[in-house]
């Protein structure tokens, strides 16, 4: 019995360092430096797959300013002191605004990215940005997408570290890692959907052909237009109550856009088709008598042969 008491306790052991080890991997960490403490001095706890992206991004540049604006820098020149400091609120502006890139190309680690295919620009490359320009933060992005400060070999950027009052370290400090962002491709629409939709919109396309005679002619029947009115709205509720809302995602919210675009048509068709049932029945009237009528009528000649001529009436 205590052998198998002893050997369900490795057991126990070795799954919860396994966990640690897995959870705490410096791949995985927001920043190989600071690795996950922003988080955990925040909230007690590990970040974990569930946890939201941006919130575990904001939470680390809130705990590096506030790790950053507290060091003491006794060396450091009056000059090179007012450049931290701007850089610092810098910081705190970017991380305000909550707009983040995202690591598209890298699945299994999490990765800096210095300005992502969407043009989201990373902290460091903002404050190059706001600082020098974007043309240089841009110039660098061609060279070091991916690249962590701390391998970057870039005089366009150890020169701009020499100027900003921080050290390479501490650059390398904020810059954080992203996880991999998923092409989400959500264009699923089901059959009852669909077929719904091809139904109404074919008969309401039918009926704004009828509806559009009998307007130019006029008419004495009403199911046409009672009928469009009915078929229209069924459409248009058909449409707005399936339009698909914007789910949130990990890393990103996604939409159906197939969904999206035939939710639209649906309203679009039938609200057209309840505009014109609905003057279609305002502008109803009695077809137009007609002044002036040519018939082709038949006669016997007198040679017993038989004729034909026009006759031409007008009504008083």
């Amino acid at each position: 019995m205590k052998k198998v008491i002893l050997f369900l306790s490795l057991i126990v052991v070795i799954v919860f360092i396994s966990h640690n080890i897995k959870t705490t991997d410096k791949k995985q960490t927001v920043n190989p430096i600071l690795g996950d403490i922003s988080f955990v001095h925040k909230f007690g706890h590990l970040p974990d797959l569930t946890t939201d992206e941006d919130l575990r991004i904001k939470t680390h540049f809130e705990y590096v300013e506030n790790l950053l604006r507290q060091k003491e820098m006794p060396g450091l020149s009056p000059e090179l002191r007012q450049k931290r400091k701007l850089l610092l609120d810098l910081l705190h502006n970017y991380q305000a605004k909550g707009i983040f890139p995202r690591n598209y190309d890298y699945k299994s680690n999490r990765e800096p990215c210095f300005i992502d295919k969407e043009n989201r620009i990373c902290a460091v490359g903002y404050l190059i940005e706001k600082t020098v320009g974007r043309k240089i933060a841009e110039d660098i992005n061609r060279k070091h997408k991916y690249d962590r400060i701390l391998a970057m070999n870039d005089k366009t950027v150890d020169s701009w570290i020499e100027a900003s009052g921080l050290s390479k370290e501490e650059v390398a400090m904020i810059q954080p890692t992203y996880g991999f962002q998923p092409t989400y491709s959500d264009n699923h629409i089901t059959a009852v959907y669909g077929i719904s939709s091809s139904a109404l919109g074919g008969f309401n396309l039918s009926l704004n052909t009828l509806n559009g005679i009998q307007i130019s002619k006029g008419t004495k029947n009403k199911t046409i237009a009672i009928v469009g009115l009915i078929t229209g709205a069924g459409q248009t509720i058909l449409g707005a109550s399936s339009f698909p809302k914007t789910t949130k995602g990990l890393y990103a919210n996604t939409t159906n856009e197939s969904k999206k675009t035939l939710s639209m048509l649906n309203v679009g068709l039938g609200t057209t088709t309840m505009i014109l049932s609905a003057w279609n029945l305002i502008t109803n009237k009695k077809p137009k008598e007609k002044k002036l009528t040519l018939s082709l009528n038949s006669f016997e000649t007198q040679d017993n042969n038989i004729g034909m001529a026009f006759t031409l009436k007008r009504k008083l």
